[in-house]
């Protein structure tokens, strides 16, 4: 059976990292002083510790209880899993509470876990004890929005041999139906939001027993900090944002087409600026190429199992298909790199079996994978929703600024705005005000992190945030993506040790010119100068 819909799956969630705005128009959730809540241990942890983790580290789980709705004293609480390294340090010292991203992601994973190493996160735990908190909604607490029925939804329309239209009434309906499921069991959807966000975090604080914190936090996390630093700032010792994109912007998606457009003319301009690459690549002409191997239309595609011969499924590959895969490759640093390469394999005019079947392996394997009903990475899709319809809701493909931009990032922005405006008008979450959609400007020292290639959140927005405020450091890596500490950037890591040990000391950045950057993969699999690819790669 053939199918000519590109079975769209409501999840434009790739941790583009970006973010969201506050709250207010609901019960005070941020009055300035920490709000009541309590700890409780647990007997066993949420996981083992991965096996290159020292084992004598000392640890302990539990959860932080605080209010589902601050202000509504219906009694309803959350609980929030915490996983809490001890540093056998003076607990005075202001411990660092690291926050993940998404949102939607879980802090208390193997691959976070795994960043306890001694060269790594081992540096800060010498120091100071490390506390790893979920936020609301997410895989480790007591109301886990997640609605894995969506991530199923493409291989049932499959199945089904569903048109578009018909796709798109699945995925309302069972997206309609987790909601139910959830205010059936009392769950208040719209105090989940990144202002009772951060009063959870300030929460958390309290119920540990720490006068201050160090807050650490990664993409979607780098932005709730912000609203950390905004309602509690005399809780912060110091913030340090890895991925960060402003408080100021208006939509979720607005800039989506505008930043992968920069991402695009970023990647040209290094490779005219590397000999080999320039010699060798003209990446705009490529892109071009590429997407032009679909000026007819959809592709037919046929995919069969490797791990069962007997299993195939056929459909079309489309120019959307086509543009998530360079999106995807500029969120590594090898795929970056190999971006042209690939896009020279791609789009060899009237040779469309090399494009067929690597855009064919990628989406064949997802459709099969969706028949596991599970969200990517542990990421909870219904809160990632809720927080982002009710800070940044996205509204309509008109919200995505496109003045400038060429067809891959157009394509790519109005692509991902579609996915948003359908879960947001299902969701119908109160909207948080423009008053939280300012920039914050608190005397907290901070430390922002980005890549010289993050196209999630690219630098630039990163300097948006720290030209607000008055006591900012923003480094930027070349060669580098989303995210430093998940990319295990060890430049970025001993930085941020010393960060810190002194927040108001100048900082040794030397290595960040000592660490190599790597060259571009040619066609025949070398590399186009003789940097190497030393540096860990994300």
């Amino acid at each position: 059976m053939t199918h000519t819909t590109p079975y769209r799956m409501l999840i434009a969630v790739t941790s583009l990292g970006a973010l969201l705005a506050g709250c207010a128009g609901q019960p005070d959730a941020a009055s300035g002083s920490a709000p009541a809540a309590s700890y409780e241990p647990r007997d066993t942890c949420f996981t083992d510790l991965p096996e290159q983790v020292d084992d004598d580290l000392a640890f302990e789980c539990g959860y932080v209880v605080v209010p589902e709705t601050r202000g509504a004293g219906d009694g309803r609480t959350v609980e929030l899993g915490v996983m809490r390294f001890d540093s056998g340090q003076d607990e005075s010292r202001a411990p660092l509470f690291m926050l993940a991203g998404g949102p939607g992601q879980t802090a208390i994973e193997l691959d976070s876990l795994a960043l306890m190493q001694t060269r790594l996160l081992g540096q800060v735990l010498k120091d100071r004890d490390i506390v790893l908190l979920e936020q609301r909604g997410t895989r480790n607490t007591s109301v886990h929005l997640d609605c894995p029925e969506i991530q199923a939804s493409a291989w049932v329309a499959y199945e089904r041999g569903l048109d578009e239209l018909e796709t798109e009434t699945l995925q309302v309906g069972l997206l309609e139906q987790c909601i139910d499921e959830f205010e059936a069991q009392g769950v208040n959807l719209d105090a989940y939001n990144s202002v009772e966000n951060a009063a959870d975090v300030d929460a958390a604080r309290e119920a540990l027993g720490y006068d201050r914190i160090i807050y650490y936090g990664a993409s979607y996390g780098s932005q709730l900090g912000q609203h950390v630093m905004r309602d509690f700032p005399d809780s912060l010792q110091a913030v340090i944002l890895d991925g960060a994109n402003s408080l100021s912007r208006k939509s979720w998606v607005e800039d989506r087409a505008l930043d992968a457009e920069w991402g695009i003319d970023n990647l040209t301009s290094l490779c005219e600026a590397d000999p080999g690459c320039r010699d060798n690549y003209d990446i705009p002409r490529l892109v071009d190429a590429a997407l032009a191997q679909f000026d007819d239309g959809p592709l037919p595609y046929r995919f069969t199992d490797p791990s069962d011969p007997s299993l195939a499924v056929e459909g079309f590959v489309t120019v959307d298909d086509l543009a998530g895969l360079i999106y995807e490759m500029q969120g590594s640093v090898i795929g970056a790199f190999a971006l042209p390469a690939t896009l020279e394999l791609l789009g060899t005019k009237g040779n469309t079996d090399t494009l067929v079947e690597v855009l064919g392996q990628r989406k064949g394997g997802e459709l099969l994978a969706g028949r596991q009903a599970s969200g990517p990475a542990g990421m909870a899709m219904l809160m990632h929703f809720a927080m982002v319809c009710s800070d940044d809701p996205v509204h309509s493909t008109d919200d995505v600024i496109t003045d400038g931009t060429g067809a891959y990032a157009t394509r790519h922005g109005i692509f991902l705005a579609e996915e948003y405006v359908l879960a947001c008008s299902v969701l119908d979450m109160e909207e948080l005000p423009d008053s939280t959609d300012r920039d914050v400007d608190v005397d907290v020292p901070v430390l922002l992190l980005s890549g010289g290639l993050d196209v999630a959140t690219p630098s630039y927005r990163s300097q948006i945030v720290a030209d607000a405020l008055p006591n900012a450091t923003h480094l930027v890596f070349p060669g580098r993506t989303h995210v430093q500490l998940s990319g295990v950037n060890l430049c970025a890591f001993d930085i941020m040790a010393q960060f810190t040990r002194n927040p108001n000391g100048s900082l040794d950045t030397s290595c960040m010119k000592e660490t190599p950057v790597m060259g571009f993969i040619l066609g025949d699999g070398t590399i186009s100068t003789d940097q190497g690819a030393t540096s860990p790669q994300d």
